[in-house]
């Protein structure tokens, strides 16, 4: 009988334990944050993420000076009701061109009584910055001295509008400072045929300002010299196509172009990986032209067309190439890898030999050029990446 009792409270008590934990129901306490409390001066909104149990009641006030952050309404006070435990609500504002941060409070009350006082700013921005994209390949693109940026983009895949490249035209050269792009296998391989395109004007910047390419070379001995290489875009014809405009060419002296500057494109190539390799290839027309030289020549049309004295192409990306990461997302300054080659512009004959010697740091190069180049870096790794060169690390002896 005692035994039989025992049995029967143990029993009881596996109940009373099980049907404890079968009502057992997780609170779930309130919460507020802003994501970024700091964003910069070209955004356009911020999040603020709220938790709280469903049902919870709350209220957001914006204060700011100037009612420059409100919400979707057009309001600064949003009332309402969590329909589920999470819910992000955006802010929304204008660019800040003012030349000084901007800073805005947000108050959230909860039906339970919680409370948080949130806070976030919004950095002023550089208003003559003429073109700006989340882009780790873009320079600084400022307004001055008339130049023209436009962006190309293409079909690649089952994609029709992805970039292809973006140029720094300047009129009183008839040609491209720099040429930017992206540079993966994506877009090294597929249909694109340099034999079905075309030397032409660009379609995005009037026909006077470009060299006439379109019935032949510059004239001299120099050739169709493009930036942005036509392999590094077979990935579609209308791809392949965009490389063959005026504003991706410079009269480019022909043994250097076909030597030892075509062997600088085929080995950038082999340097793409499963990350993106950021590229910017531009043509310098400073300083002293080489010997061998004209410091001009003409297009078809009889234009004069200024020659380059220098060419250059900045790489940038990880180190491990499968990081998966963008640019801005990184930290550590170990973990990427920056070099430039510099040449200079002069009859090369057959030579194709690339030596550490043709290397410099970006730094060097921002420097000469007076472009800032990859302003996606993070500010705390930036100055390292850009004054850093390993020139083995790119196959470079």
């Amino acid at each position: 009988m005692r035994r039989f009792f025992a049995i029967l409270l143990s029993v009881v008590a596996a109940v009373v334990l099980v049907g404890c934990e079968s009502i057992n129901i997780e609170v779930i306490a309130s919460d507020a944050y802003i994501k970024s409390d700091e964003v910069k001066g070209d955004s356009k909104n911020c999040a603020v993420v709220l938790s709280a149990q469903q049902g919870t009641s709350y209220t957001i006030t914006i204060s700011s000076e100037g009612d420059w952050a409100k919400f979707s309404n057009k309001l600064t006070t949003l009332e309402a009701t969590m329909e589920a435990t999470s819910k992000v609500v955006y802010i929304y504002f204008d660019k800040n061109p003012s030349g000084e941060s901007r800073r805005a409070r947000v108050e959230v009350r909860f039906g339970d009584g919680n409370y948080f006082d949130l806070s976030f700013t919004q950095h002023s921005y550089d208003s003559s910055v003429a073109f700006s994209r989340e882009w780790a390949e873009l320079p600084v693109c400022k307004e001055e001295n008339n130049y023209i940026f436009n962006t190309h983009y293409g079909t690649m895949g089952t994609k029709s509008d992805a970039r292809n490249y973006t140029y720094c035209f300047d009129p009183s050269v008839r040609a491209s400072l720099w040429v930017a792009y992206p540079l993966h296998k994506s877009y090294t391989s597929g249909e694109g045929n340099r034999n079905n395109s075309s030397f032409g004007y660009d379609p995005k910047v009037d026909d006077e300002l470009q060299a006439n390419l379109g019935r032949g070379s510059y004239n001299g001995w120099y050739d169709r010299g493009h930036q942005l290489p036509a392999a590094d875009r077979k990935c579609s014809q209308q791809m392949m196509d965009q490389t063959f405009y005026a504003t991706n060419m410079t009269p480019q002296q022909y043994n250097f172009n076909q030597n030892k500057w075509g062997v600088l494109e085929g080995r950038v190539r082999n340097m793409v990986c499963s990350d993106t390799l950021f590229v910017v290839t531009g043509a310098y027309f400073g300083g002293q032209h080489h010997s061998s030289i004209d410091s001009k020549t003409t297009d078809k049309s009889g234009n004069n067309c200024p020659t380059p004295t220098h060419y250059y192409k900045a790489l940038l990306r990880t180190k491990r190439g499968n990081t998966g990461k963008r640019i801005d997302e990184i930290t550590d300054a170990n973990e990427l890898r920056a070099i430039v080659f510099w040449f200079e512009h002069q009859d090369t004959g057959d030579d194709t030999i690339i030596t550490s010697a043709d290397c410099i740091t970006v730094s060097e190069l921002e420097a000469i050029i007076g472009f800032t180049l990859f302003p996606m870096l993070d500010d705390s790794i930036e100055a390292e990446v850009k004054s850093t060169k390993v020139a083995s690390e790119w196959g470079i002896n």
